[in-house]
């Protein structure tokens, strides 16, 4: 009698120990290949980026072709240089407004009453169920930036990734032109002659961050429901098409009864952020320097591109500059002591966002 062995079942599966290194094995890759994958995503969006500052840059020079200028920082009706406007003269627009139709953004433009203030009863402008101030334009927001959320309308405020050169502080004084050294300023416009270290050495639009941004604590002015924003730790507005408000107007956003405003002038008084940063100070005091350094969480330029921000020039060439470089403070910035004489820096980041020209020996050589 012969016995019939059965045949041996062949095994199916891995062991415990295949498992593990197979599971390691995949994670070994991921680790290697994702930060590959989030390197290119970031470049890309860094060349997005650019090619925004880009177009901004072109449409300043086309405005300037129009209109023999390029725009002011904002439309701001005042009684003279130097002087604030009456409460209900004020209309607030900003640059990016009036940019609009070299973007082929006409139809938007065309639908904004610049005769009536920004404020006005979300009458000025309706996209939709989107007023002007609330508006959040793709062209004005960098993609690496942490887009700040609308909110409830009407309380709202649309934000750019994008601001203007404003020199020292953007204030045009009626008795001292010089003060304002960017390439924006109130109540007045720079020309491209105006600007005497040459176009490719000299700032007029740098990034901005929005992160950070929320709701005003308080208001101190509030007309027409509004209730603007600031960053929770100071009080920098990012607003797109409409600015703020200046300091004795509408919808002011204020830190604490003090009145700490939404930017510090050179004297410490609260001012206006009309869709500009301030670039370095020469008067201000030295504690204020680090509060204009790239990347620094005032009103200067920002980014969240590792190591520095990306800006446009003057002649509407985008270039990368480093968090790292100097931007020096007090009597070090002009080797002539007096930056509010000249207009000129000693400085070469501040030498950058003044139209005036560097008081020194070197010039901007760009890699």
């Amino acid at each position: 009698m012969h016995c019939v062995q059965r045949p041996r079942s062949l095994k199916t599966g891995f062991t415990l120990v295949e498992l593990l290194v197979v599971i390691a094995i995949i994670g070994i890759l991921v680790g290697l290949l994702l930060p590959a994958v989030q390197s290119a995503r970031e470049a890309a969006r860094r060349m997005s980026c650019g090619n925004n500052l880009k177009q901004l840059g072109l449409a300043l020079h086309n405005y300037h072709d129009t209109y023999g200028k390029l725009p002011p920082d904002a439309i701001w009706h005042g009684n003279a240089k130097g002087t604030t406007a009456a409460v209900g003269d004020q209309r607030n627009y900003t640059w990016l407004c009036l940019i609009l139709p070299f973007i082929e953004m006409n139809s938007l433009h065309d639908q904004i009453n610049f005769s009536l203030p920004a404020d006005t009863t979300l009458t000025a402008i309706t996209v939709g169920e989107e007023t002007a101030k609330e508006l959040s334009i793709a062209a004005f927001l960098c993609p690496s930036d942490i887009q700040w959320e609308i909110g409830s309308k009407p309380r709202g405020f649309g934000v750019t990734s994008y601001a203007g050169n404003a020199g020292w502080d953007g204030h045009r004084r009626k008795t001292n032109d010089i003060g304002r050294a960017g390439v924006f300023s109130f109540y007045d416009s720079v020309r491209i002659s105006d600007i005497k270290d040459g176009t490719s050495n000299t700032i007029a639009v740098g990034e901005v961050t929005t992160v950070g941004l929320a709701k005003a604590s308080t208001v101190h002015r509030s007309q027409g429901g509004a209730g603007y924003f600031r960053r929770t730790s100071s009080s920098v507005s990012r607003g797109a098409l409409v600015a703020s408000g200046p300091w004795h107007g509408h919808n002011h956003a204020w830190v604490t009864a003090a009145g700490k405003g939404n930017v510090l002038m050179a004297d410490g008084s609260p001012g206006p952020i009309w869709g500009v940063y301030g670039g370095p100070n020469h008067v201000c005091p030295p504690v204020y320097w680090t509060h204009h350094a790239i990347n620094n969480e005032w009103v200067g330029p920002g980014s969240f591109h590792a190591g520095g921000a990306q800006f446009t020039l003057a002649d509407a060439s985008v270039r990368f500059i480093a968090e790292t470089i100097a931007t020096g403070r007090g009597s070090e910035e002009s080797t002539n002591g007096e930056y509010w004489n000249t207009g000129k820096y000693g400085n070469l980041y501040g030498a950058m966002h003044s139209i005036y020209g560097f008081d020194g020996e070197e010039i901007v050589r760009w890699e």
